[in-house]
């Protein structure tokens, strides 16, 4: 698998094998697919992904076969995934059709659903990779059926991958190959593989929660502490522009709520509007303490009230430039998120084990109780089982005891 680690705004493209071995061999199949993300929910953690793919092969013409019953239609069998068939067919391409081969074309349609974690600390500024795990490429009967009758042996495969979202952006994939096979044509090696790993990078596009969201807050934080350029004397006027623009950043905050993930962690976002908070409350103090001590150094409080408004100006002006600029470049590094994936991946097919054994209670032979216990022995587990024949007998011998209803 190729290893990436620059990220591509434009359609990005991941090819594995060679276009031209199947032109010299019979019955390989070369495939063109692009694949979309139409869908992802990181609240409820799930996505959908739209693939078409372009097929090419030839077969041999040596007894005029050329039903598609019989070739059948292209197929995907994807394990974790929900895969539903929109269209798939092939016809024959006349203009490269000879007598002795056949020419084929196709193309198919399948929509992937499935489920993922997110991870969002770095909101909106997050990566995520979608895998398609295990992706199996077979020949069916018919497109809706669930069973296949063969393997489907690619040589060329071509991934490109888009985003139909305006919130998320596509990066470049990667192809896997699972236990492909060399085989020999005039002394030349080609791999053959029917099964891969296809890896879909998307991030986040940022632009408008930049805008909308991190533009908006520093201007109401900047406007909120000009009070500390406010003469000492008015004070009830400078508590109350304190207290207008800490409430106007509260409501803003739960006003673009529905823009924000609703996660138990705190996210860059969520640290971002808390810090320009803590910065009102913190020059609401300030203005308080100083004004204790103005009528003893006038001169003095006023300079330190004024140098701490350009202070928290300035600094509020060149996060937000960080912010805009510095950190879309400076991302979370897609080798990061992979590791990632793969370990979740393993954990969700139960890499993670506790050791623990879950074993029926003796004395309650009808409640399973999921607990860790030591192993029974042999002689418990017979009692056990005299417990429960001996119970069920009971239970028959007071049932024939009951008068039976009429029918």
């Amino acid at each position: 698998m190729l290893a990436r680690r620059k990220y591509a705004t434009n359609p990005c493209q991941d090819k594995w094998g060679d276009e031209k071995v199947w032109t010299q061999l019979l019955d390989r199949v070369m495939c063109y697919a692009v694949v979309s993300v139409t869908s992802v929910d990181a609240k409820l953690g799930g996505f959908q992904v739209r693939m078409v793919c372009r097929w090419a092969f030839r077969t041999s013409n040596a007894y005029k076969e050329t039903e598609i019953s019989y070739r059948g239609v292209p197929g995907l069998r994807i394990p974790g995934l929900q895969v539903t068939a929109q269209e798939s067919r092939i016809w024959k391409d006349l203009s490269q059709t000879t007598d002795d081969t056949i020419t084929w074309n196709g193309t198919s349609i399948f929509l992937l659903d499935g489920y993922k974690p997110y991870h969002l600390q770095d909101f909106p500024f997050d990566r995520h990779i979608i895998s398609l795990k295990h992706v199996d490429f077979v020949w069916r009967i018919e497109k809706d059926d669930d069973d296949f009758f063969d393997s489907m042996q690619i040589v060329w495969l071509t991934v490109e991958s888009k985003s139909i979202l305006p919130e998320w952006n596509a990066g470049e994939s990667d192809i896997m190959a699972i236990q492909s096979v060399i085989e020999t044509l005039d002394d030349q090696t080609t791999e053959v593989c029917s099964k891969f790993v296809i890896d879909l990078r998307i991030e986040r596009a940022h632009k408008f929660y930049v805008r909308q969201i991190f533009f908006i807050t520093c201007l109401i934080t900047v406007a909120s502490c000009t009070p500390l350029a406010m003469p000492l004397e008015d004070m009830g006027d400078r508590l109350s522009v304190y207290g207008g623009g800490l409430l106007t950043l509260v409501a803003f905050k739960y006003g673009v709520m529905d823009h924000l993930p609703s996660v138990p962690y705190p996210t860059f976002t969520d640290s971002f509007l808390m810090w320009q908070i803590i910065t009102i409350v913190l020059s609401t103090f300030e203005s308080l303490f100083l004004w204790r001590l103005s009528k003893q150094y006038p001169v003095t409080v006023d300079w330190v009230e004024n140098g701490t408004f350009f202070g928290v100006a300035a600094g509020w002006s060149l996060v937000f430039m960080i912010v805009a600029c510095c950190k879309p470049r400076y991302r979370t590094s897609w080798d990061s998120v992979k590791e990632r994936s793969t370990a979740e991946e393993h954990d969700q097919d139960g890499g993670r084990s506790t050791g623990k054994r879950a074993r029926m209670i003796p004395h309650s032979p009808w409640r399973f109780c999921p607990m860790a216990f030591p192993m029974a022995t042999s002689s418990e587990t017979e009692a056990t089982a005299m417990t429960i024949m001996s119970e069920t007998d009971s239970f028959q011998t007071a049932n024939d005891l009951l008068p039976r209803s009429m029918p």
